[in-house]
């Protein structure tokens, strides 16, 4: 129970937070209290996510090398000569650098559109009524479930040009005359899109399945008194009704796909063929092999403001579709 000395203390207490945040005594009691229950976390986000963040941007603008590892602090300023270097697609590192993005956006578009829509077969699939709905559902996720490193490994032995079993059945069964090289060349970045989408895609299935669980079925009873068949219905009603989940799940996916380094380091190694160097391992090649830690900080930063330029135009496409479509 809360005593009248706490009650005085509360309000002396938002009387000073009102000094120095006005729109603090525009809310009520309930948001006042919801915003002190949300600070903790709010705080170990600032830690963990945005401190890292304006610490690299630092370090971009810094002259941080090999002779500056132990006390980068003490490296001079160099502003934005560091952008101009990895920038320029004249020298060498900027055009690779530049070359690597143009990889990372396949390989997120790839990703993308392979996970989407073996996401939303599996969903599909498990809204059905049927006997074992359950096992396959445990089956479908264990893909996601399975630590990551031991699933690309895994991966990684089984598309190898001699000792690897897809080479094996292939040749076996006549598809192919000679070994594929899948995880060298240009087959790189498309074995690169083809695993992340294995680990990724029942994450999509669970979020896309969570969104068909929630459409009405008397929509479906409506429409199929109407007439309607099952490509009407899912064309009219299912894929309309799950427009707010694929949106959050094309953003998710997109940026989580765009600075995923795991997949790309664990099945492809630390130096990639070219086709499959994508930003963050060329990122991580560069700054750790030539200990340009200030030029690699650019690169990253620049990989992040692209990220989230990507972000905030496809979430003001979503709005002004919204806007437009309420309008009518």
């Amino acid at each position: 129970m809360t005593t009248p000395v706490t009650q005085v203390r509360n309000k002396l207490a938002d009387i000073e937070i009102g000094r120095y945040l006005p729109l603090y005594n525009q809310l009520t009691e309930e948001q006042r209290y919801a915003y002190k229950l949300l600070l903790p976390g709010l705080v170990m986000m600032f830690i963990i996510h945005f401190i890292p963040i304006m610490w690299g941007a630092l370090i971009s603008v810094m002259g941080v090398d090999s002779a500056y590892t132990s006390n980068w602090y003490e490296a001079p300023f160099v502003w934005f000569e560091n952008y101009q270097y990895v920038l320029d697609p004249r020298t060498v590192i900027g055009s690779r650098f530049w070359y690597s993005i143009r990889q990372t956006i396949i390989f997120a578009v790839g990703t993308l559109v392979l996970t989407y829509v073996l996401g939303l077969t599996a969903a599909l699939v498990l809204n059905q009524r049927f006997k074992g709905r359950f096992a396959a559902r445990t089956l479908l996720l264990l893909p996601w479930v399975a630590p990551a490193v031991v699933t690309l490994l895994v991966w990684r032995m089984m598309l190898q040009q001699q000792s690897g079993i897809i080479n094996s059945i292939l040749l076996s069964t006549g598809i192919i005359n000679e070994p594929i090289y899948w995880l060298i060349g240009d087959n790189a970045i498309w074995s690169l899109i083809l695993v992340h989408s294995w680990t990724q895609f029942p994450l999509v299935m669970i979020m896309l399945y969570a969104g068909l669980q929630s459409i009405p079925e008397q929509l479906y009873e409506a429409a199929s008194i109407d007439g309607a068949g099952r490509w009407q219905r899912f064309r009219y009603i299912t894929f309309p009704q799950l427009k707010p989940v694929s949106a959050v799940v094309i953003l998710l996916m997109m940026l989580w796909t765009m600075i995923n380094f795991t997949s790309a380091f664990v099945l492809l190694g630390s130096q990639p063929p070219q086709a499959g160097q994508v930003s963050i391992l060329y990122i991580y090649e560069f700054a750790f092999s030539n200990f340009q830690f200030g030029r690699g900080a650019a690169m990253s930063v620049v990989l992040f403001a692209i990220a989230m330029t990507m972000a905030m135009l496809y979430y003001k496409y979503l709005f002004d579709e919204d806007f437009t479509e309420e309008s009518r």
